[in-house]
């Protein structure tokens, strides 16, 4: 993947412990997107409240209260609001490897090695309907708790769930065990070079053109084409992902908002105040105050 990776560089966890959780939230006055990316851990998503659309390699589903998203390692993902709509998650991030036994055992060979080179595959939603839902849902409390609490020798505690977790999607039939032919997919290929060109370049004047250019697409199928796949128009993929920047910046320095403005590639002051006011519900000056 080299240079037209879309890889998050946040630390999930660390060395000793490659797990972390996150608890997240959107409301009328939090209307943020999670922008496309991916990384080399496993992600699952358990859906406490509402309605998001989520996006897996591309594919787009509609998540509600309950449901369950596993997403693989390496994958495409991104989240959207759905018309403003309360969503509220709490996410795992992991390492899989941290389950791999340094003797090679039947755990392994049978379970976690077929995983890792895609001979098994993981399923993508689980929801009220899936066997064993009910036992996955509670194992899946019952990790973010024990991570939460950090109790003495939490971590043998957090490793048993997660072992316990992955032996009921086996138990209930919802990895799907077949030889997965990993295929060259061309569309995911030029989606990452598209999503790079633009998380290297959004301080600049981006054009259409010059996005188009970098995968070589015309600038006519290149909309049409980011369109499809994205959800939203490349315009507006730009402007989220430069805003999504300006309010780390707004928290994390002390940087006019005239500099910020200029630094995400907005030619114009009054231009990044509007569009942000309609992304977050509040100024730019508002938002830096209330964080």
């Amino acid at each position: 993947m080299n240079n037209i990776d879309l890889k998050e560089n946040k630390a999930h966890g660390n060395f000793i412990l490659p797990f972390t959780t996150y608890f997240c939230e959107l409301d009328n006055k939090n209307s943020s997107s999670v922008v496309t990316h991916w990384h080399e851990e496993i992600e699952i998503v358990f859906i406490k409240k509402g309605t998001a659309q989520f996006r897996v390699d591309l594919d787009s589903y509609i998540l509600k209260e309950g449901d369950i998203l596993i997403i693989k390692p390496f994958s495409l993902h991104s989240m959207n609001p759905i018309n403003k709509m309360y969503c509220s998650w709490n996410v795992m991030v992991f390492d899989l490897s941290m389950l791999n036994s340094a003797i090679t055992d039947g755990c392994l060979i049978q379970y976690f090695a077929p995983i890792l080179n895609n001979e098994h595959q993981l399923p993508l939603i689980i929801d009220k309907e899936s066997s064993g839902y009910f036992e996955l849902s509670k194992c899946l409390e019952e990790i973010f708790k024990c991570f939460n609490s950090k109790k003495a020798a939490f971590e043998l505690k957090l490793k048993s769930f997660l072992f316990y977790f992955f032996s009921l999607l086996y138990e209930n039939d919802l990895i799907i065990k077949k030889k997965v032919v990993p295929l060259t997919n061309e569309t995911t290929r030029k989606i990452k070079i598209i999503l790079n060109y633009i998380h290297e370049n959004y301080m600049n004047d981006i054009s259409i053109i010059d996005v188009s250019n970098s995968c070589n697409l015309s600038q006519y199928y290149f909309m049409k084409f980011f369109k499809k796949n994205l959800g939203i128009t490349c315009t507006e993929y730009i402007n989220v992902y430069r805003l999504d920047i300006a309010s780390k910046l707004l928290n994390t320095t002390d940087k006019s908002i005239t500099e910020i403005s200029y630094e995400t590639g907005f030619n114009s002051v009054s231009y990044f105040n509007k569009l942000f006011k309609e992304k977050f519900k509040v100024t730019p000056k508002e938002f830096r105050n209330a964080n």
